[in-house]
């Protein structure tokens, strides 16, 4: 038995040496700091900062719906996104995964080059796939940050 609670002391205390944050765009009328905006939007930045190396959903973290963009007032259903610029703006290079499918379950994963700080990459929904699901953050050890520059 004390076997098993080792593995979970040890979860635990690497999670108490890592932390996820990301914030959003200026808020839009009617939201606060407090209701997450969950639209795709420049200006949306994810981060982290772990003693160990890791991949971040920057979807589930902050970005919210990486597989429509809403910029504005819309009277149909929001665009789905065609693309995502992000910048480097941490202090580590990343690598940036983009997540993308066509139904439901289904999932290929599409790496950028090594990105340094200041350097932009686009991610989209790889050849034939229709929505793009997900962005993760691949990064080494230490702080690591990218914001979105563009969307279409």
């Amino acid at each position: 038995m004390r076997t098993a609670l080792l593995p979970a002391a040890l979860a635990s205390a690497a999670l108490g040496l890592s932390a996820v944050s990301c914030t959003d765009a200026p808020h839009p009328a009617g939201t606060t700091a407090e209701t997450p905006v969950q639209d795709l939007r420049v200006g949306a930045v994810c981060s982290t900062h772990f003693a160990f190396a890791t991949d971040v959903s920057c979807g589930l973290v902050g970005l919210g719906d990486l597989r429509f963009h809403c910029a504005g007032e819309h009277d149909g259903p929001c665009p789905r996104t065609r693309s995502v610029t992000f910048e480097n703006i941490g202090r580590t290079s990343v690598r940036l995964v983009a997540v993308s499918g066509s139904a439901p379950g289904e999932r290929h994963e599409t790496a950028t080059r090594a990105l340094p700080t200041g350097a932009r990459a686009t991610v989209a929904p790889r050849a034939g796939d229709r929505y793009l699901y997900d962005v993760l953050l691949r990064a080494k050890a230490g702080s690591a940050a990218v914001g979105v520059d563009a969307v279409s």
